[in-house]
């Protein structure tokens, strides 16, 4: 295993252990437009998107703590937080799904996330039992079991839209929903062609610059390549990972050069 994957592993641990008050206040985020309507809203460990059309969509919702400062940043342009009609998970590991149950209560929105994840969206599976790849994975597991068992208190909520590869949701235009496993067994990916952009979660890594996600994050690494390989096929001028800074133009090229 590399050492950038244990510096991610004590990262997310340390995040973890930051967020065990239970307090959804953090510092207010950082905002950064990534395309028209298109925002990127940086939480304490992960990214959270946010698409403002008629209404707004939110994508993800970074760690337990960061709800307080997602909605100072819909309100930081102008909108309010009960304009958000669907919150779209990529996928359920606690620092993508933490202020959920938070963000959910305020806007009063509809969760959309995979079929496959709903029962750890609900709080009913804890995310530690999925499986991680190689020495490095078992190590995240191990952690992941201390963090969810003693440290973090997850706040369930339940999936209104459950949602499988080829479904269509029609907000800020069309969304296709792409299943995209291997980091998580239910990953998906959420594709908008007529804006030119896709939304990928940790299906590929952003840190420090794109590249296949590490495979101690992974429950199926070969999986997950598979998954690469079909959003590389795909075109796309942008592209928004889970984490680090989106990739602006030709964003499909940059991907494609990854397999």
């Amino acid at each position: 295993m590399k050492d950038t994957s244990l510096t991610v592993l004590l990262s997310l641990l340390c995040a973890t252990a930051s967020s065990v008050s239970g307090c959804n206040s953090s510092s207010p985020a950082l905002t950064e437009k990534v395309a028209d309507g298109i925002y990127r809203i940086r939480a304490s460990r992960s990214n959270v998107y946010l698409l403002a059309g008629d209404s707004l969509v939110l994508i993800d919702t970074g760690m337990k703590g960061d709800g307080k400062a997602i909605l100072q940043a819909i309100e930081s342009i102008g909108r309010k937080p009960r304009e958000v009609s669907y919150i779209l998970i990529t996928h359920a590991h606690i620092d993508h799904t933490g202020s959920l149950a938070f963000l959910k209560q305020a806007t009063g929105a509809k969760v959309v996330a995979s079929a496959q994840e709903t029962e750890y969206v609900a709080g009913r599976k804890k995310t530690w039992t999925m499986e991680r790849e190689g020495f490095g994975g078992k190590i995240f597991k191990l952690m992941l079991y201390f963090m969810e068992t003693f440290f973090f208190k997850y706040e369930p909520a339940t999936v209104d839209l459950p949602c499988k590869d080829g479904d269509v949701l029609e907000c800020f235009g069309t969304i296709y929903i792409l299943d995209t496993p291997g980091h998580s067994p239910g990953s998906v990916s959420y594709n908008l062609p007529e804006k030119g952009i896709i939304f990928v979660g940790d299906a590929l890594s952003g840190v420090p610059e794109p590249k296949l996600p590490p495979r101690a994050g992974c429950a199926d690494y070969q999986q997950a390549l598979q998954s690469v390989k079909k959003i590389a096929g795909l075109i796309f001028e942008k592209c928004c990972f889970g984490h680090g800074n989106p990739l602006k133009t030709r964003a499909d090229a940059s991907i494609r050069q990854l397999i």
